[in-house]
C-alpha cells in the first residue's frame, strides 16, 4: 500500500477506515468520484526508488481536497519534505502523534481541482475497452490531441485523427465556421487521447460544455494503450490540423 485515504475521517483512524488505495505513479482509477479530506502516506514509500517516491507524493496530493491534510512518518518527512514544499503543501506546527508529521494542502484551486471537476462531467474508457470498440464495426472516432513530436516519437492509434489541444475547441465546434472533416456532428462518439490521460480529461469536459453528447477520454492516454500491448501506427500527415 502506498497511500490510503478516507473522506472526512479523522487522521488518527485513517488506517482503519481506508477506502481507497493509490498506487505510486499509477493513473487514478475511473471510479473515483471525489477527492479526500484526509490521507496517509504509507511507510513503504521509503523503500521505493526516488522517482517512485516523488510519484507517490504527487498522487497523494492529487487526491487531496482543498485544505485537506496528509499524514506521514518523520522518516518520510526527511526524505520527501522538499517535494511537499515544491507542491505548495504547508507543514503543520501541531503534532497528532510524536512520529507523525502533517502537511496541509492550499485552499486555492489547483490544476488537480480542475481535473476532478472535469472528470465529474465526463465518461472515461480503458485501453482494453477502446481496443475492443475500435475492432468493431462502428467504433468511436479517436481524437489525438498530442504534439507532432510526441505522435512521431510514440506512434498513434490506427484510425485516429490529429487535432492539437491548442485548437481542439475551434476545430471541432461547428459554430466556429470550420471543423475537422472527420467530425460529423455533436452526437458522434468521440474518444479524446493525450500522452497520459490528464489533459484529455480537461479537453473532453470542454467538448461536453460545447454540446457534444458522446465524448469520453482514454484513461492513462497513449502510454496506457502501448503498455497494454496494443499496436501503434506511424502518424498520418495527410491532413495537418494546425
Amino acid at each position: 500500500m502506498v497511500c490510503s485515504a478516507s473522506p472526512g475521517a479523522d487522521l488518527a483512524v485513517t488506517s482503519e477506515r481506508s477506502v481507497s488505495l493509490v498506487l505510486a505513479g499509477a493513473e487514478p482509477l475511473d471510479h473515483e468520484v471525489e477527492p479526500f479530506a484526509v490521507a496517509f502516506l504509507d511507510e513503504c514509500v521509503s523503500g521505493l526508488p526516488a522517482e517512485r517516491q516523488r510519484a507517490a507524493v504527487h498522487q497523494a496530493v492529487h487526491h487531496l481536497d482543498r485544505g485537506g491534510v496528509l499524514g506521514l512518518s518523520r522518516l518520510l518527512d526527511v526524505l520527501l519534505g522538499e517535494t511537499f514544499a515544491e507542491l505548495g503543501m504547508t507543514r503543520e506546527t501541531h503534532q497528532l502523534a510524536e512520529d507523525i508529521v502533517i502537511y496541509r494542502r492550499a485552499s486555492r484551486t489547483t490544476v488537480h481541482d480542475l481535473l476532478w471537476e472535469a472528470r465529474a462531467t465526463i465518461r472515461r474508457v480503458t485501453a482494453s475497452a477502446l481496443a475492443a470498440e475500435c475492432a468493431g464495426p462502428s467504433g468511436p472516432l479517436v481524437v489525438d490531441t498530442r504534439s507532432h513530436t510526441d505522435r512521431c516519437r510514440m506512434g498513434v492509434i490506427a484510425g485516429s485523427i490529429h487535432v492539437p489541444r491548442t485548437v481542439l475547441e475551434w476545430h471541432l465546434d461547428p459554430a466556429n465556421g470550420y471543423h475537422h472533416p472527420a467530425v460529423t456532428g455533436l452526437d458522434q462518439p468521440l474518444v479524446i487521447v493525450c500522452n497520459g490521460g490528464y489533459s484529455s480529461s480537461l479537453a473532453a469536459a470542454n467538448l461536453v460544455r460545447l454540446g457534444f453528447t458522446h465524448v469520453r477520454d482514454l484513461i492513462g492516454g497513449v502510454r496506457s494503450w502501448i503498455s497494454h500491448g496494443y499496436p501503434v501506427a506511424p502518424p498520418d500527415h495527410a491532413h495537418l490540423d494546425l
